[in-house]
């Protein structure tokens, strides 16, 4: 495809209410569809809420709630994805099915037809190493929109997970996110706009909103293009908003200004060892 129009849903997760919060996400997947929407982007660990504190009833509890895929929450999301025709992004709280005990904190794509595909998240921060095991993966998925490229949050953080997906030939990063409020209340939008410039691609994170316990998040989920525009950004409120990506703009920006043609990868060989 030549152009898509994809969302970010920004929205509050009630912790371990993962009825209440499919309800909410499937009303956002129903409102993008009605847009025109062909992929719509959700929070990250958007079925239970985030990790708050280290402590074994907390754990038990959260691991609990979590759900081994297919669950009752990717279910319900699923079933609005095939009625609606639109791809959905969405973060949740993954149970292994192999292992008792482990925990992903995963970026899960469903399709239209029913099926899906996952991505785990690879940078742990904080707490969130007392709970889950990271991924080990960073590839594209290949979807009847676009290559899309999946990331988590704190992965955004680091530019060789987003340049990476961006050589293996991405042409959109999804990124959902659960990010409190940062010292520079435009940081998450203007990270979006410095991947997606430094990258050459379109980049659209959808990060939750409201709060939980004494946690406030941050929302201004957005979405923008190669050239590094913000095609749309939103508040601190609950909300949706979406842009149409043209991927002409993708292939004149790499013609324009010639990034990928003036890397020196032999100058960053120590990169990783450093």
């Amino acid at each position: 495809m030549n152009s898509i129009r994809v969302a970010v849903a920004q929205l509050g997760t009630q912790l371990f209410d993962v009825s209440e919060n499919a309800e909410r996400a499937v009303e956002r997947i129903v409102e993008a569809a009605d847009a025109g929407c062909q992929l719509i982007v959700l929070p990250e660990l958007a079925n239970v809420g985030y990790i708050s504190t280290w402590s074994a009833e907390f754990a038990t509890q959260y691991y609990q709630s979590a759900e081994a895929l297919p669950g009752p929450y990717s279910t319900s999301l699923t079933t609005a994805a095939t009625r609606t025709h639109i791809h959905v992004v969405v973060g949740v709280a993954e149970r292994s099915t192999t292992l008792d005990g482990v925990l992903y904190n995963t970026a899960l794509l469903i399709k239209p037809d029913g099926t899906f595909a996952k991505y785990r998240k690879i940078h742990l921060p904080r707490e969130e190493k007392r709970y889950f095991t990271e991924g080990d993966r960073l590839e594209p998925i290949t979807t009847d929109l676009c290559r899309l490229g999946l990331l988590v949050c704190a992965d955004n953080s680091f530019p060789e997970a987003a340049r990476l997906l961006a050589l293996r030939g991405a042409q959109l990063l999804a990124v959902p996110y659960s990010a409190e409020l940062p010292p520079n209340p435009l940081l998450y939008p203007q990270l979006a706009a410095v991947r997606a410039y430094e990258n050459q691609l379109f980049v659209a994170c959808a990060n939750r909103c409201g709060s939980q316990g004494s946690t406030i998040f941050a929302g201004t989920s957005a979405i923008a293009a190669p050239d590094g525009t913000l095609l749309a950004c939103l508040s601190d409120e609950p909300g949706i908003a979406w842009a149409d990506l043209d991927f002409g703009l993708m292939i004149s920006e790499r013609l324009r200004q010639t990034r990928f043609r003036d890397r020196r990868p032999h100058l960053y060989a120590g990169l990783v060892n450093e």
